[in-house]
């Protein structure tokens, strides 16, 4: 659960409103105005101002009605706290007391309990007390739909007030000036354009280069862009990542291994898919967590399915995919053709 102070910055009035979002946002603001609300769900997808509008539901109730007892928690608060109450000798019954004291109940993410079957029974069992009480309760999720890994009775229960469904992504227009932020940024950029006119004039490029510019770009969108602080300068690296990918897939380098070369769209591939990706049911906690990179693989790499690595073992899967190309080519340079119809 969530202390007072943590979220205390984001409020109704520092929202920025859009089309796109003004209906959650007037639910939202509505829900934390009427102690007669109904349950409340926003959906939406990877920085669309889900959380923030919990977060100011929530300060808006303890400001006006500071009687009120509110809690504030996200699903991977609720696992942890049920896994250490279990592993202490304790019951499910003191799990779901835990929240049943609240006036107000919100939580944050329920779509990251796909596949979760114990703790998706608990919180439908919360739910079901709240509603049958009569107290409030808000929740976020970026799936709106049954399946996904979430039980049909737990999107039944979000359904079961009203739900507002946010299109398009919430950004700021403007930022507290961060230096070492913007010197880290300005460094990249100007990496990013060495790059990619290094390999668009086929002039000198390594393996090492590339790995370094790859870890370059994963370390700093990870150490520095959450859910409310991407902005047009972060999206001109993306624009050169994706630069870089289009040379890479339309012109073979003289300077490195046909092999080599494959392993380094399939990487930039999904460093691209995860900084643009909303889809993050897709990937475990996702690149804005804890920096997982989700790499999704295709049918010629062996297997359908993804990967998910963190920045230390970069280096590694990077080397057992070069050398996976490498053995399915036999070690020979395709030509040009071959090669292009093969990706």
């Amino acid at each position: 659960m969530q202390s007072n102070k943590v979220g205390s910055q984001y409020t109704f009035d520092n929202f920025e409103v859009s089309n796109s979002n003004r209906t959650a946002f007037e639910k939202a603001k509505q829900f934390a105005e009427n102690t007669d609300s109904k349950p409340m769900a926003i959906f939406g997808g990877t920085a669309t101002g889900k959380t923030h509008l919990l977060y100011a539901a929530k300060n808006a109730i303890e400001q006006n009605s500071p009687e009120l007892h509110v809690i504030f928690t996200t699903t991977a608060d609720m696992v942890s706290t049920l896994t250490s109450i279990i592993s202490n000798g304790g019951t499910a019954e003191q799990f779901r007391e835990k929240y049943m004291q609240a006036d107000v109940l919100l939580v944050d993410d329920i779509q990251k309990l796909a596949g979760k079957e114990a703790i998706q029974n608990e919180l439908i069992l919360i739910f079901n007390s709240f509603y049958e009480s009569g107290k409030r309760f808000m929740m976020t999720s970026s799936q709106k739909e049954a399946g996904y890994g979430i039980q049909n009775r737990l999107v039944i229960r979000e359904f079961c007030g009203d739900f507002a469904v946010i299109t398009r992504a919430y950004i700021h227009t403007k930022f507290e000036l961060d230096p070492e932020r913007e010197d880290k940024r300005s460094a990249l950029l100007k990496e990013s354009e060495q790059v990619y006119w290094g390999i668009s004039h086929d002039k000198e490029f390594s393996i090492e280069s590339f790995k370094s510019y790859f870890k370059n770009v994963w370390s700093y969108f990870s150490q520095n862009i959450g859910l409310f602080d991407i902005d047009r300068e972060d999206a001109k690296i993306i624009c050169y990542l994706n630069r870089v990918d289009t040379v890479l897939h339309c012109k073979l380098l003289s300077n490195i291994e046909v092999w080599e070369q494959n392993a380094c769209i399939l990487f930039l591939k999904g460093l691209i898919y995860t900084l643009t990706s909303y889809d993050i049911i897709m990937y475990e906690e996702g690149f804005y967590g804890d920096g997982v990179l989700f790499i999704p693989l295709p049918h010629h790499a062996g297997t359908s399915d993804c990967l998910e690595i963190k920045i230390d073992e970069f280096d590694n899967w990077f080397n057992r995919y070069c050398e996976g190309y490498k053995s399915t080519r036999i070690g020979k340079r395709l030509s040009k053709i071959h090669w292009r119809l093969d990706l």
